[in-house]
């Protein structure tokens, strides 16, 4: 997924280690094909979006450690995708 250079170095919340950019990387590992929303809150970015099957999914990330803290996918795939 593209990202504005100025994104880049945005923090999940003051002190965090994972940036937004790396975020995303975790997240396309555990199968994020298309990020849709990005939140950052309480030291966690949580992802939704696709994945190669088109299904909606959603990824929570630790913004301290990296360590994934959520996966769930939910329902069939999403029309059009």
């Amino acid at each position: 997924p593209a990202l504005a250079k100025d994104e880049d170095d945005k923090r999940a919340s003051a002190g965090s280690e994972v940036t937004r950019t790396e975020a995303i990387e975790i997240a396309a590992a555990e199968g994020i094909a298309e990020v849709r929303e990005v939140k950052a809150r309480r030291g966690v970015w949580k992802f939704e979006g696709v994945d190669a099957d088109g299904v909606v999914i959603e990824i929570e990330i630790d913004g301290f450690t990296g360590d994934v803290v959520k996966v769930e996918h939910y329902g069939m795939p999403v029309q059009g995708h």
